[in-house]
């Protein structure tokens, strides 16, 4: 079936080590069924990822991948996926990125990029209007994220390029590397920075001048003014001031922020680290994607605080501030500007420093053992010496490069202070504050991840009619929590294969009115239900990776030990997770028996006859 509007049905796929290209092709029927970014990346990783893959080898496939909506002005649509067999967890690994390469790869004539093998010297990948070559880097290599932009805007020639890149961290492998779009948008999660530079890839640069096909452009302008207009007068009218850090203060209230490594209820100097002193101290800019009202990431104009890249937004404040105890603006920003210039996940590096600094205080790690470094809760000085340690893999710095679960397993009596589930570190929003997170906490594909169907926003008001969802939820009531959980996670997945920002979400953008605007481009009639469907498939889909790579759902898709007892104070005292009931409520809404599809299930989501593996499933029921 030939394609309308939406796509080129074109996947550029990449072997480093032969240093050979093809184009793999698909049709309308393929992209209604998986839509694009993580969707269509999941269905590539599927098919060539098994249990036996090495992250870090040359067989992992690492996919960038659009969806129907980039370079069409959708607002909120300056965005891209990444996704690979995950080195810091084992399974599934995927990351949303915003800037500019989402657009210039539509632009450049094709709807992702799959890239296998090993390059023999440092390379970067040159895309430009249908055309592909592999580049010398040798001279980039060792060249932090901001620098490596400027360089290759230079040497191209071109400012329009979109620059992907690894900094130090990736280089060194560290498992929760991050990749870098320009100098503003990250795939932060699950390690992809360190599978790109196990491939020797230091960089892709992109540059289309193609216009995609649109199945009815006017009904697209017609829509996308109305998403504007909803946009404008909702309640998210004001992100563009404060940006993500505006909830900063709420989630301290509401008992949703970690402190102290989730160890502690209140902090008294919030306030010195939130808005509006952030806002005004830094004295933040909007510093947007293309097709963007929001401009979400920050861009800081006092010179005081001096940095090369987009300023610290709500999770990198929570985690390397609140959940250290550090308060002190001066070190935050120089926190967040490292790691965005070694590319390295900041939930990621303050969840096992959270790890190493209890350690420290109850004995378990010495100054000797830190190479002299006083792990103090509070202390800035410490929080920026650990941080070169982990990014460079020098003594300690090795240990915590492997993440949470290789650290546990190093000291074991340690395992309480380890918060992750699956391996990755929970991002700050504490299901203890929504029972709703729950699902998001311990079953998400990705390993804990709280945007993976961030159902909090129906507990906050939000509601999806199409699907039932209509009311207001009480946040400290389990009563179908698992099924809002389960539905938001298909939503959740929709809109990272479409690809949009999820801040449109809660901008009373509906299911509908991005139902309407996909039948627009693709020329389909995909309804609101079918919609669901889809996001449904995906996550399925993801899941099944996940089985076939070893997890066990019974043992792994478990609440952290400390979110399992009380908080004493603040916005969710005395409350206490029934998460097994949830979980279970979870899997009866996916048609699982304790975490794994039924067969009824497969073959209703058209998944039952994908061949995906030439051995047989090794799970069981």
């Amino acid at each position: 079936m030939t394609i309308k509007g939406g796509y080129w049905g074109k996947i550029l796929c990449v072997d480093l080590s032969s240093e050979e290209m093809s184009v793999r092709t698909f049709d309308d029927t393929f992209a209604r069924k998986y839509i694009g970014g993580v969707g269509l990346a999941a269905r590539i990783i599927c098919e060539n990822v098994t249990k036996h893959t090495d992250p870090l080898g040359s067989g992992n496939v690492l996919v960038f991948a659009t969806g129907p909506y980039q370079a069409t002005t959708v607002n909120g649509s300056g965005r891209i996926s990444a996704a690979a067999k995950s080195p810091l967890t084992g399974y599934w690994g995927e990351s949303s990125g915003g800037a500019r390469l989402g657009p210039e790869l539509k632009r450049a004539g094709f709807d992702a990029v799959a890239i296998t093998g090993r390059a023999k010297r440092p390379v970067y990948l040159w895309i430009c209007d249908s055309n592909a070559e592999i580049r010398d880097a040798s001279k980039f290599w060792g060249l932090e994220t901001p620098d490596v932009v400027d360089t290759l805007i230079k040497t191209i020639g071109d400012s329009k390029v979109a620059v992907t890149s690894i900094g130090l961290a990736g280089e060194n492998l560290v498992r929760f590397a991050s990749i870098a779009n320009d100098k503003h948008g990250y795939f932060g999660r699950c390690g992809l920075g360190a599978v790109m530079g196990s491939k020797n890839l230091k960089a892709v640069v992109v540059r289309g001048m193609l216009k995609p096909p649109v199945a009815d452009p006017g009904r697209v302008k017609q829509l996308s003014k109305e998403v504007i207009q909803k946009v404008k007068a909702s309640a998210m009218a004001g992100f563009g001031e404060d940006g993500q850090q505006g909830d900063f203060m709420r989630c301290h209230k509401e008992g949703l922020l970690p402190m102290k490594n989730w160890a502690q209820d209140a902090w008294s100097e919030a306030q010195l680290i939130g808005t509006p002193r952030f806002t005004q101290e830094l004295k933040v800019k909007p510093w947007g994607c293309p097709y963007c009202v929001f401009g979400g990431h920050r861009r800081i104009t006092n010179p005081v605080y001096a940095s090369k890249t987009a300023g610290p937004e709500y999770e990198s404040m929570a985690f390397l501030g609140s959940n250290l105890l550090i308060s002190d603006l001066c070190f935050l920003v120089k926190a967040n500007d490292l790691c965005n210039r070694y590319g390295m996940d900041t939930i990621e590096l303050g969840g096992v420093l959270g790890w190493a600094f209890e350690c420290y205080e109850k004995g378990l790690i010495t100054k000797e053992d830190t190479g002299g470094v006083d792990l103090r809760w509070s202390s800035g000085e410490a929080l920026i010496e650990m941080l070169e340690k982990v990014a460079r893999r020098e003594g300690i710095g090795n240990l915590l490069a492997e993440g949470l679960k290789v650290c546990t397993k190093q000291i074991p009596q340690s395992k309480p202070f380890a918060v992750e589930v699956m391996g990755q570190t929970p991002g700050g929003h504490d299901p203890r504050a929504y029972f709703s997170q729950t699902v998001s906490t311990i079953a998400s594909p990705r390993g804990s991840c709280h945007i993976h169907g961030f159902s909090e926003a129906i507990e906050q008001g939000a509601v999806i009619p199409e699907l039932g969802i209509t009311e207001l939820m009480d946040r400290f009531d389990a009563t179908k929590k698992g099924y809002i959980g389960a539905i938001c996670q298909d939503i959740g997945q929709l809109w990272n294969s479409l690809i949009m920002c999820m801040q449109f979400f809660f901008a009373d953008i509906s299911l509908t009115d991005q139902v309407n605007i996909l039948n627009a481009v693709t020329g389909w009639d995909l309804t609101p239900q079918e919609a669901q469907k889809v996001g449904e498939r995906i996550v399925c889909l993801q899941h099944i990776f996940n089985l076939e790579n070893g997890l066990v759902p019974e043992k792994e898709n478990v609440m952290p030990e400390r979110f399992t007892t009380a908080r004493k104070e603040g916005g969710a005292q005395g409350q206490v997770v029934p998460w097994q009931n949830i979980l279970k409520e979870y899997w009866e809404t996916k048609g699982w028996i304790n975490g794994v599809p039924t067969k009824e299930k497969l073959v209703e989501l058209g998944l039952d006859s994908l061949g995906l593996k030439k051995e047989p499933l090794t799970y069981r029921y």
